[in-house]
C-alpha cells in the first residue's frame, strides 16, 4: 500500500486531489487551456502522471473541477446572506451583495471564460445547473414578495447581477458596484409593487 500523506486515506486523497486542481489553475493562468496536459499537471502536483487519473478521468474532468470549484463554497455564503435578511426585500439585496462579494472575492472571470471556450457541452450542462441551483436562492425569495410575473422579475434582478459581476471581473470596485446594484434593485423592486 503507498504511503499517505495525512491522517487517513480520505484526506490523503482529498489533499492530492486539491494540489491537483492547484497545479491546473496555476497552468491555466500562466499558458491557458493549452498548457493544461496529463504530464504538465503531474509534475506541477508532484505526483506521478499514471496517479492523477485516480483522481478524475481525463482532462477534462479536471478542467470540470477548476471550473466547479467554488460553487459550494459560494453557494453556501448567498444563502447563508439570504437567510439572515429579514424581509423578502432585503434577501432579494442580500442575495445581489453576497453575489458580487463572491465574485470580487474568487476567480470569477478566469473561471467564466474557461466555462464558455473550453468545457464540453455536458459539463457547461453540469455548470449551467449549479448556475441554477444558485438562481433559485433568488427565485424563492421573489415568490415571497408575491407580486406579479416573478420569472421575469428573477431575470431582470439575475441581468443586474450578472452585468455587475461582469464589472467587478473588468476591475471595478467592489463597494461601488455592490451599493450601485442594491439601489437599482431596491428601485426595481419599488417599481414592481405600483
Amino acid at each position: 500500500m503507498p504511503k499517505i500523506e495525512a491522517g487517513s486515506v480520505r484526506e490523503h486523497r482529498a489533499q492530492r486531489l486539491a494540489r491537483l486542481i492547484d497545479a491546473a489553475e496555476e497552468l491555466l493562468a500562466e499558458g491557458g487551456v493549452e498548457s493544461l496536459t496529463a504530464g504538465a499537471v503531474a509534475a506541477r502536483a508532484g505526483i506521478a502522471r499514471n496517479s492523477i487519473y485516480r483522481y478524475f478521468d481525463s482532462i477534462e474532468d479536471l478542467l470540470e473541477l477548476v471550473v466547479t470549484r467554488e460553487f459550494p463554497a459560494w453557494i453556501a455564503e448567498v444563502e447563508q446572506a439570504v437567510a439572515a435578511a429579514a424581509t423578502p426585500e432585503e434577501q432579494v439585496v442580500a442575495y445581489v451583495r453576497a453575489n458580487l462579494e463572491q465574485a470580487a472575492r474568487g476567480t470569477h472571470g478566469r473561471r467564466a471564460s474557461l466555462s464558455r471556450a473550453s468545457l464540453s457541452p455536458s459539463t457547461r450542462e453540469r455548470v449551467r445547473n449549479l448556475h441554477t441551483a444558485l438562481h433559485e436562492v433568488l427565485a424563492r425569495a421573489v415568490r415571497e414578495l408575491g407580486r406579479p410575473q416573478p420569472e421575469l422579475t428573477v431575470a431582470v434582478l439575475q441581468a443586474v447581477v450578472d452585468g455587475c459581476i461582469r464589472r467587478i471581473d473588468q476591475g471595478d470596485e467592489l463597494a461601488t458596484v455592490s451599493d450601485f446594484a442594491a439601489g437599482a434593485v431596491r428601485r426595481l423592486l419599488a417599481h414592481d409593487h405600483r
